[in-house]
């Protein structure tokens, strides 16, 4: 009886220390991210969506980089600690992944911002229509790419090149973990908003969706881990 209570209290503490860490981590998200939050809910509010506002929504969205990759960072050390100082080695990570994380934000928020741009100008000339195929392959392949650049930043220390090489790598020797994690990401938005639970999506949603892009990736970053066990690499 005595080992089933503690079973128990065992696994509600571990279920509050996650609903914790998730509701802290997202609220340390979005409080770095307030400049965004504002310019996206007013082009929602205004139905406004033009070349001036995107490249406004783009700039805006520069802190997500440093912040997504943190909460990363946090919910890696969750998938395989199962505890972690939300507060401490949130703003840490932030603190030692920034300028690689603005870098590739940055870079990532060009490319995305001349795609959609340039998808805009498509949508308006119908004879150019089918060309539209192309800005969408140019943004599928950048949030392709990014969906394990982050990852690995969040959890290794190495040159932006090396990065990057490695992120194309993994792309296609792992393409099912991005695509699992797209879907995931759409299939969660979609269901939170059928059930009408839009208005706690911020609590919550980025957060579950870094641990679960964390959690599949998690034997990817073992991996990378060990082969670069003697090499000139340090791990968070």
């Amino acid at each position: 009886m005595s080992k089933k209570r503690e079973f128990d209290d065992g696994v509600v503490v571990k279920f509050f220390n996650y609903v914790w860490c998730f509701l802290l981590g997202d609220f340390y998200f979005w409080i770095l991210n307030i400049p965004f939050i504002f310019v996206a809910l007013g082009m929602i509010i205004n139905n406004t969506v033009n070349v001036t506002m995107i490249v406004i929504l783009m700039l805006s969205s520069i802190p997500i980089g440093p912040a997504l990759t943190a909460l990363l960072s946090l919910m890696g050390k969750l998938t395989r600690d199962g505890y972690t100082d939300v507060t401490k080695d949130f703003f840490e990570a932030y603190k030692v992944n920034f300028k690689h994380s603005v870098f590739f934000w940055i870079v990532g928020m060009s490319i995305l911002t001349l795609a959609w741009v340039e998808l805009l100008y498509l949508n308006n000339n119908s004879s150019l229509t089918q060309v539209g195929i192309i800005p969408l392959v140019i943004i599928f392949v950048c949030i392709a790419v990014g969906s394990y650049i982050f990852p690995i930043i969040s959890r290794f220390y190495m040159k932006k090149k090396e990065v990057l090489i490695l992120s194309i790598i993994c792309l296609f020797k792992k393409s099912y973990i991005c695509i699992v994690s797209i879907a995931t990401t759409c299939v969660l938005w979609v269901i939170l908003i059928k059930i009408k639970l839009f208005i706690i999506l911020p609590l919550f949603f980025v957060s579950i969706i870094c641990y679960l892009i964390m959690l599949m990736e998690k034997s990817m970053l073992q991996d990378i881990e060990e082969k670069y066990n003697n090499k000139d690499i340090e791990v968070q």
